[in-house]
């Protein structure tokens, strides 16, 4: 007996995950029903699997926080443990130890080993599944050697034979005891080998899932009752119950009576195995076949599944006078029996599989974008057409062209933002919408800023905005945009990347991405700051030129509205950019946020221009009436005498009028070539004419609302 130290404190490590279903769930059930029927403390350590540093960090953790029984779970963290109890055998440190052997030479008399006979459970369950199939194909998913042997995948065959003598059987190895996705596409792929059952050595339920999935019946191999939460889909279950045994283990360390022992469990009654239900789909018949089996296995001189006349095919020596094999070479064998019915797989692998955009992105975006560019084509031929309308010659032909050219452009970003990413589209995709917000926005900005000089004149200076006076500065508006690209496209590394694991992907499954280097996305920086530099220049023009309302003359409240809804758009867009989203999720926002921003812009900006031309004749508006809002005004004074009979001493005063009158010359078409008849906008001022003997101008009053019609200039 060995002196422990006081209260047990338990830690429990866990290979997996304790919600997997399975193998982790029970030993971390189990933890916590001692932790409830004793009253002491525990901690837990899962998903040790992933690393053998993890798992030894555990250890020592789990001794700095005062464990003193430790609790290995996991066969593959067996010579782990053994290590720990070597290193720290001069602690009051009791340590439960999934595992068969001892190393030799050293007593560990704080150290019980535990272990069960899996080969029976298998056993068991493929028996069943030999008298269950229906396609007469069962197979088994195993970690497979070297860190498992074959002698369960062996077992189970074994079983499913004794069942049926002309049972099919597949096998596959999955290289790792917990691996949900791997251990899933592996029963899938066995099942498309014709498997309708199939058993499995994973900690996990997901070869089983997969069953389910597809319509067959599950096995619970994992030693949790399945039935439980898959109710009658699954046919039976094999239940392993591990809290009696840690309640007895931790009382031993409280009351200072532990003994070093080897805890062997099986189906015999008192151990710590047993079968769950059936499902109430398995006939009654089978159900009691099987229950007569797992009364002989209770039995443990009865070992079917390591004696077998079929191991004499192993050339190897049997014990003497019979055909089963020794238990060490049954527990480490890596040879699967040699037999006609048997095809072994060997380690399966998921083929890496391609994610495309979905496709109905791509066939939206398209088509969407497709019926754009023909509504873009369709707006400048009717301009061109009409440009001699008043409406549209007051709109300015050329800009509306290079408007709708710009959207023209950006539904073509949209169509190539929409495809599969290669090198190429990476680059054309932001080049194209760039350049066509450029062109759409960039045209605007500088309507809405000669609009801004004529009426924003109080003092009525005299001023001549020719088309060709804008077009210099769209151009450098554009050369700017170019030189920010090709800044980006040199410094960048634009390229398309494959990267599996992201977004909602699983780890055998990849997109194409397109990405830079850190200086291209310094480069990006730049010119989404210079973007917005310019959105925010057209948000303050449009404000400062809400006033005008001359409506035929101007297109200030069109063009301010298609802005604010630009700048509306983007105060939605951008959180949910920034925001975790697929790659597919981010491009559908894109495209479908600048299709539907651009598309309303044409109908705010063009729409009621047709409309106006279709249901009140071409030559609407010869003329333009103002309002005093945005006109000058002429000023009249009356002569007013006034005679006074009893004061001849009174001198006349006599009030000349002087007009003061505005003329808002309206533009031309866009044809001419030459200097003086360019279209543009003028304002002049007629200076008023003073009579020099106007002695007291002060008492004149103008004429208020006194508007003139502004007619056409000359050109």
């Amino acid at each position: 007996m060995v002196h422990g130290y006081g209260k047990c404190k338990i830690s429990l490590l866990l290979s997996g995950d304790y919600n997997d279903m399975g193998y982790n769930f029970m030993m971390n059930d189990a933890r916590i029903r001692t932790e409830r029927i004793l009253g002491i403390d525990t901690i837990f350590y899962k998903n040790l699997e992933e690393s053998t540093a993890l798992a030894e960090w555990a250890i020592e953790d789990s001794i700095k926080r005062g464990a003193n029984l430790i609790i290995v779970s996991s066969a593959i963290h067996t010579n782990l443990g053994l290590n720990y109890a070597i290193k720290y055998k001069d602690l009051d440190v009791f340590w439960f130890i999934r595992g068969r052997v001892k190393p030799a030479g050293e007593p560990l008399e704080k150290v019980k080993l535990f272990n069960f006979s899996s080969n029976v459970l298998h056993y068991a369950l493929g028996y069943f599944s030999g008298l269950m199939s229906k396609t007469g194909v069962v197979g088994f998913v195993a970690p497979g050697p070297p860190g498992s042997g074959v002698a369960n995948t062996n077992s189970f065959f074994l079983g499913a034979r004794a069942a049926n003598e002309s049972i099919q059987f597949v096998s596959a190895f999955t290289g790792s005891w917990l691996n949900p996705e791997l251990a899933y596409k592996t029963s899938e792929f066995l099942q498309a080998n014709g498997a309708d059952y199939l058993g499995n050595s994973q900690d996990d339920f997901s070869v089983q899932n997969a069953i389910i999935a597809h319509g067959s019946m599950g096995l619970g191999a994992t030693g949790f009752p399945n039935s439980k939460i898959y109710g009658a889909t699954v046919g039976v279950s094999y239940v392993t119950n591990w809290t009696e045994i840690f309640v007895k283990y931790a009382q031993e360390v409280n009351t200072d009576t532990w003994v070093p022992e080897t805890y062997n469990t099986s189906f015999a009654d008192g151990g710590s195995l047993s079968m769950d239900i059936f499902s109430y789909h398995v006939p009654i018949d089978i159900q009691n076949k099987v229950n007569n089996m797992i009364e002989k296995l209770k039995n443990d001189s009865f070992t079917p599944f390591k004696c077998d006349p079929l191991f004499k095919t192993y050339n190897t020596t049997l014990m003497p006078g019979t055909d089963c094999l020794d238990d060490t070479y049954l527990r480490t064998t890596n040879t699967l029996i040699p037999y006609k019915n048997f095809k072994d797989f060997g380690f399966y692998s998921i083929p890496i599989e391609f994610v495309d955009y979905p496709p109905a992105l791509k066939v939206g975006v398209t088509v969407v974008s497709g019926i754009s560019i023909f509504l873009c084509f369709v707006a400048m031929i009717l301009v061109i057409i009409f440009r001699h309308a008043k409406i549209i010659r007051s709109a300015s032909p050329i800009f509306c062209i290079l408007i709708l050219l710009g959207c023209v452009v950006i539904f073509c970003a949209c169509i190539i933002f929409s495809q599969t990413p290669t090198k190429e589209t990476c680059r054309t995709r932001i080049w194209l919408l760039s350049v066509g917000f450029t062109i759409f926005l960039g045209n605007l900005l500088v309507k809405n800023w000669r609009i801004w000089l004529l009426f924003d004149n109080p003092k009525l200076k005299k001023r001549t905005i020719t088309n060709w006076k804008l077009y210099p500065w769209v151009t450098a508006i554009l050369a700017i945009d170019i030189l920010l690209l090709g800044l980006w496209t040199g410094l960048g590394n634009i390229r398309s990347e494959s990267r599996t694991g992201v977004d909602d992907l699983s780890n055998y499954e990849y997109h194409d991405v397109c990405t830079n280097d850190n200086a291209g996305d310094v480069m990006l920086y730049i010119l989404l700051v210079f973007h917005g530099l310019k959105l925010l220049m057209a948000c303050f023009i449009s404000f400062k030129i809400k006033t005008v309302d001359i409506e035929e003359f101007n297109e200030s409240k069109p063009i301010s509205t298609s802005i604010y809804l630009i700048t509306f758009c983007l105060f939605i867009v951008i959180p949910l950019m920034i925001s975790p989203q697929s790659d597919a999720s981010k491009t559908s926002i894109i495209c479908i946020c600048s299709i539907f921003v651009t598309l309303l812009s044409i109908i705010i900006l063009f729409g009621s221009k047709f409309y106006k031309m279709a249901t009140k004749g071409l030559a609407l508006n010869e003329t333009f009436a103002t309002s005093t809002k945005s006109s000058s005004f002429s000023l009249s004074l009356e002569k007013e005498e006034k005679a006074d009979t009893k004061r001849e001493d009174e001198l006349k005063r006599s009030h000349s009028s002087s007009n003061h009158a505005s003329r808002l010359a309206h533009f031309t078409s866009d044809d001419s070539d030459d200097e003086e008849t360019k279209p543009k906008y003028e304002v002049e001022q007629t200076e008023p004419e003073q009579n020099l003997n106007n002695e007291n101008p002060a008492e004149s009053s103008p004429t208020e609302n006194n508007s003139e019609p502004i007619a056409e200039k000359d050109v």
